[in-house]
């Protein structure tokens, strides 16, 4: 799809083991991560709605190398939306996340605390991601086939309903979901943002029809020139104002969008709905 939020995961570069002796060439080897097996553990109960295939749902999550040396298999910490201050907010059984956080998530409800075992199938597969620094906070790197492991916390469970077909605006529309913290983002600047963007829908609650782009399993997250080129109009525009660990829903009209120009995935003159969690501002 050339849709210009496309974060095309960053190429791996696999460790090698050569053999020793005299002579001849050397064929690289590459070395084979023992996965652990998938394990979903609830250890707080929670109250209200089980989150079903379709939902809405908001989180929080920590994440941590597998380390099969520890009694609970946490190893270095890799990511975090509780060091943030914030939560996620997006539709679970869709594909919108990591396979592993989709089937994790499901039948989560308000209150409910789980840790999941994630084998590299189900987290970032062969993708890598360098240690990154976010708000002072250090994180590990994520090696190619890395398993591993999450604790999520349920926040809250919305169903997903159909409601008389609702017109799509005809300007931008910003509705935040969490408030983040620190400055607002102005015109001009430099962030990363995470994002999931979907077709409008004016028969859902939400308004979030098919998924068509995402960058939440992608190894960075999206730089974003604040009112520079890379990015459709509506999703520069849409950052002004967000903070640091925030997250903001943003439905673009197609005159601040693809236009008449169909994508791959995206009809001529579409009307788009994005989820968009502001990392950090550089």
């Amino acid at each position: 799809m050339k849709a210009m939020l496309q974060f095309i995961a960053a190429a791996v570069c696999a460790a090698v083991l050569t053999a020793c002796g005299g002579g001849g060439d050397k064929t690289p080897i590459t070395p084979v991560v023992v996965q652990p097996a998938y394990k979903l553990t609830e250890t707080a109960t929670g109250t209200g709605r089980a989150a079903a295939a379709g939902d809405l749902v908001t989180f929080k999550y920590t994440g941590y190398l597998y380390d099969s040396t520890k009694s609970d298999f946490k190893g270095a910490k890799i990511e975090s939306s509780v060091d943030l201050g914030s939560t996620y907010t997006a539709t679970v059984g869709v594909g919108a996340m990591l396979a592993g956080w989709d089937q994790s998530l499901l039948g989560m409800q308000a209150g409910t605390k789980r840790t999941a075992i994630l084998p590299a199938n189900l987290a970032y597969g062969a993708n890598t991601r360098e240690a990154q620094t976010i708000n002072g906070i250090t994180y590990a790197a994520i090696t190619a086939n890395a398993p591993l492991v999450y604790d999520f916390e349920m926040v809250f469970v919305s169903p997903q309903v159909t409601i008389p077909n609702q017109p799509a605006p005809t300007v931008l529309t910003t509705t935040d979901l969490v408030v983040g913290t620190g400055t607002a983002v102005v015109n001009g600047q430099t962030v990363t943002v995470r994002y999931t963007g979907w077709l409008y829908d004016g028969t859902r609650s939400n308004f979030k029809g098919t998924s068509f782009d995402n960058n939440q399993s992608a190894t960075t997250p999206l730089t974003v020139a604040v009112g520079g080129t890379g990015t459709i109009t509506g999703f520069n525009t849409g950052i002004i104002g967000m903070k640091v660990g925030g997250t903001r829903t943003v439905i673009i009209p197609p005159a601040l969008g693809y236009g008449a120009v169909a994508q791959t995935s995206i009809p001529a003159n579409s009307t788009l709905v994005f989820d968009i969690t502001l990392i950090s501002i550089q």
